[in-house]
């Protein structure tokens, strides 16, 4: 009896256990809310805005792959001079002005969709916009600390 019974409510409960969290994921699988095709539905985009807006993301993103290509390249590099055993200070400095220049041609590429999206959208529907990034960034998590952010990236110091 105790078997058939352990059988039998074991999976019930499991189940039980993980349906609210299957409950609250959206039709794309990210999390909460109701999937990426409905993502910005408050919008009440035009389909001249809402493919306007998918080419901006898509030139955004092929652009953006090659920024972080490069920054992470620059860091690597920085690395490598950091592990030397006999540490150049003028190529190490100049190395982080490289990684600098890397990360500000990130920010002026991010300003630069953002300026993109702003001749799109309405005022009010930028305003929607923006209450909507804010909301999503808030979730991810990224304050600029350790691995998510990208001002520590984890770096472990240096010899000497």
């Amino acid at each position: 009896m105790y078997k058939k019974t352990k059988h039998f409510i074991l999976p019930i409960l499991l189940l039980g256990l993980t349906m609210p969290a299957f409950a609250q994921m959206g039709s794309s699988g990210q999390g909460y809310g109701a999937g990426k095709t409905n993502k910005f539905q408050e919008l009440q985009l035009t389909s001249e805005q809402e493919e306007q807006m998918q080419n901006l993301r898509y030139d955004f993103e092929k652009l953006k792959v090659g920024l972080d290509a490069n920054l992470k390249t620059e860091r690597l590099d920085l690395k490598k001079l950091e592990r030397d055993n006999e540490p150049n200070k003028k190529k190490i400095h100049a190395q982080i002005e490289k990684v600098g220049e890397q990360r500000i041609a990130l920010e002026k590429a991010k300003a630069d969709h953002h300026l993109e999206i702003r001749k799109v959208l309405t005022d009010d529907q930028y305003k929607i916009f923006m209450k909507k990034m804010k909301t999503q960034a808030g979730r991810k998590g990224h304050g600029g600390k350790g691995k998510s952010g990208h001002f520590d990236e984890g770096r472990k110091a240096f010899r000497k």
